[in-house]
């Protein structure tokens, strides 16, 4: 057996566990992020059955989120965008939503950013995420307004996967 193999693969999977770690360090949405109904405010929006939110890395600066929700008739909703931490509109992709919709983030800083969502250009959504100090919390405050111009407000609140 060549001695040298064995060395090559750990020092393979240092390199390859130091650079994911790194990633998730520059970025702390990564991950996958379950509903805490409890600790969260719909508002006057039906409550899910469940909600997750995953978000990754896809190179160049730029990530990816899905959002899967269940509600409780078994209805499924759910939606995606690829984005940059750069103001610009990023299409998003809706199981639920038809028109035209594009989404925007601004960070803020190393664990809060801001968020905007545009239907057909009209302003829909805009929200803040927020990364709790140990990790383990993602909580979005989130301001929906509709056509009228009436404001809902929300603060969902998620736990990270493990």
């Amino acid at each position: 057996m060549n001695t040298k193999s064995p060395k090559l693969f750990l020092t393979a999977c240092v390199l390859i566990l130091s650079f994911t770690a790194s990633a998730q360090d520059e970025n702390p949405f990564i991950g996958t992020w379950d509903i805490d109904k409890p600790a969260s405010n719909f508002s006057s929006f039906p409550v899910p059955a469940t909600m997750s939110r995953t978000y990754q890395s896809v190179g160049d600066g730029a990530y990816m989120y899905l959002v899967a929700t269940v509600n409780e008739d078994g209805s499924v909703g759910g939606s995606s965008a690829t984005y940059k931490y750069d103001s610009r509109e990023y299409p998003i992709a809706s199981l639920t939503q038809n028109a035209s919709t594009t989404i925007s983030y601004r960070r803020l800083n190393e664990k809060t950013v801001e968020y905007t969502i545009r239907i057909e250009g009209r302003v829909s959504q805009i929200g803040a995420k927020t990364i709790s100090a140990d990790g383990r919390v993602l909580t979005i405050a989130i301001q929906t307004i509709n056509a009228q111009g009436e404001i809902n407000n929300q603060i969902l609140a998620f736990n990270r996967r493990r």
